[in-house]
């Protein structure tokens, strides 16, 4: 398999770096320290659970981009792009503009390098090849 280019490297970057986050967030909220919890544990319990999955995510994401998965790179963009608009959705403070920016750029990133994913990995058993 040919080297990813930088894009590629830095997209993984960020989407690990955006899992981490979303990590940290789950463990602040589970632990009870971020200042602006609901009254209700259970939401409290549910905004916990919900980060720790999209940490999960953003962690199998890193790991399929890695492997050049087309799968991977669509699922990315998608939850990318989820998260973008999500993050605007709430009050935005400086904490939400960092998140997005990360977000963003690995958007981007993911963006500029579609043709390493999205380009045809011919080979002797590929039914489409034309000789």
């Amino acid at each position: 398999m040919d080297k990813p280019p930088t894009a590629v490297s830095a997209a993984r970057l960020l989407i690990l770096l955006s899992a981490l986050v979303w990590l940290a967030f789950a463990v602040i909220i589970a632990l009870g320290v971020h200042p602006a919890l609901p009254d209700s544990v259970i939401l409290q319990w549910a905004m916990a659970i919900l980060s720790l999955l999209t940490a999960g995510i953003l962690l199998v994401l890193f790991v399929l981009l890695g492997r050049r998965s087309r799968v991977a790179f669509f699922a990315a963009l998608a939850v990318l792009v989820t998260l973008s608009v999500l993050t605007l959705a709430d009050e935005v403070g400086l904490a939400d503009l960092v998140v997005l920016a990360i977000t963003l750029a690995g958007t981007v990133c993911l963006i500029g390098s579609r043709t390493w994913f999205l380009q045809g990995r011919e080979g002797p058993s590929d039914p489409t090849r034309v000789a």
